[in-house]
Formats: structure tokens, C-alpha cells, sequence
């Protein structure tokens, strides 16, 4: 399996709330273990910032699916290797 590590910030959208907040943690500590991706989120009330690292496949499919989601906006790919 070839690993990759992609660093990605985005804004949050209007409307967020901290059940948004909540729903992301819960739902991506569930989904993310089982695809085998680990990874850190940082949230300051305005901003994200995520690192994921895992299979190419798995981390592909789980970013171009974090690029969909409404709660936030401005996504920034920062680094992939």
C-alpha cells in the first residue's frame, strides 16, 4: 500500500455550529479507523486545519468527500506527499 500525508485549511461556513463540531469528531473518528487513516484536526472557531495519512486510494476518496461538505468553505490543499 503507498502512504500519502495531505494538509488541507478551510473557513468555516455560516451557520456552524458546535453539533457541526461534534458530528465531524464522532463521525470521522468511526469512518477514518476503519479505512486506516489517522490524521489531526485543528479548529479555531474560524479555520480548520487537517492532516490525514493513509492509503492513496483512502485518503483521496475521504478528501474529495471533505471538499463536498457544506460546513465549511475555502479549502486549501497545503501539502500532499
Amino acid at each position: 500500500m503507498y502512504l500519502v500525508r495531505l494538509l488541507y485549511v478551510s473557513k468555516v461556513s455560516n451557520g456552524f455550529s458546535k453539533n457541526d463540531l461534534q458530528s465531524i469528531l464522532a463521525k470521522a473518528s468511526e469512518h477514518n479507523q476503519s479505512k486506516g487513516i489517522t490524521g489531526m484536526l485543528a479548529f479555531n472557531g474560524d479555520y480548520f486545519l487537517q492532516v490525514l495519512e493513509g492509503g492513496r486510494g483512502a485518503v483521496n476518496q475521504l478528501y474529495q468527500r471533505i471538499s463536498t461538505d457544506s460546513r465549511h468553505e475555502h479549502l486549501l490543499l497545503l501539502q500532499l506527499s
